[in-house]
């Protein structure tokens, strides 16, 4: 089952206002919130969107439906998502019933060569960059130029969720590791609850090229930001050590008014 997404408009927010305050101009920390995840839990019913194919046919997630589906999020200036290609090889080769999927997002590490996509001609051009740059195996489809898809789904960079053919998610986690996803796919059956995992970051070696295909200031962005990245994510981190769930200063409202 696969469940409607809610009417932007009923957030309040126009599609201009939403692009133009998702699609940040240069990065920092506070670009992302660490403390909520949005989007369907294990266990819940996948929310249906159109997404964009590189040759510019539209296509629904609910189409797949009928097949176990691995959903990964990235863009070209990601170094997180980059990492993940070589490895998730191997792990698409084990599990052929299953369809990869990459749904490309907004720019992590926008700069002055490549920045943030203005409609989605450029944000289509960006991601099949992404897949002759970095030798991408799987079917890219693109989110809309505002992120109606990716912020309904947690919005962090490189995010994955695994649906079983009903069209129910079976496990998410705010960072996608190919090890991981190959564990969960081998155990089907269960759902999978470990929505967080620990990170330090993807290899010097993959980050500076990366953020460079943003540019030089992109991957100056990135340096100035990390006391600030370590801090969000040891926040984090220890949170769920101890068994405390960081929640958003806008749910804790709507939680003491109910």
């Amino acid at each position: 089952m696969f469940k409607i997404p809610e009417d932007r408009a009923n957030l309040g927010e126009t599609g201009d206002q939403a692009a133009m305050d998702y699609n940040y101009e240069r990065y920092k920390m506070s670009n992302y919130d660490l403390s909520r995840f949005d989007g369907p839990a294990a266990g819940e019913d996948l929310i249906d969107f159109k997404l964009t194919k590189l040759d510019g046919t539209e296509v629904s997630l609910s189409d797949y439906k009928g097949k176990w589906l691995v959903l990964e999020t990235g863009s070209l200036t990601c170094p997180m998502f980059v990492k993940n290609i070589d490895p998730l090889r191997e792990v698409k080769a084990k599990h052929p019933d299953v369809e990869f999927l990459v749904i490309y997002v907004r720019e992590a590490h926008p700069g002055s060569r490549r920045g943030p996509s203005g409609d989605m001609a450029e944000k289509i051009a960006l991601a099949k960059e992404m897949k002759e740059s970095f030798g991408e195996h799987r079917e890219i489809l693109v989110d809309s130029v505002d992120g109606a898809m990716h912020q309904a789904y947690g919005a962090m960079p490189n995010m994955v969720y695994i649906v079983n053919p009903d069209g129910k998610v079976i496990y998410r986690c705010d960072w996608s590791f190919a090890k991981r996803i190959d564990k969960v796919l081998q155990d089907r059956a269960s759902l999978h609850t470990e929505e967080h995992v620990r990170i330090v970051g993807a290899a010097p070696w993959i980050t500076v090229p990366v953020c460079l295909k943003g540019g030089w200031d992109a991957l100056w962005d990135l340096a100035k930001a990390m006391p600030f990245i370590a801090w969000a994510h040891l926040k984090q981190d220890a949170g769920m050590l101890f068994g405390k769930k960081f929640v958003h200063p806008a749910d804790q409202a709507k939680q003491r008014a109910e």
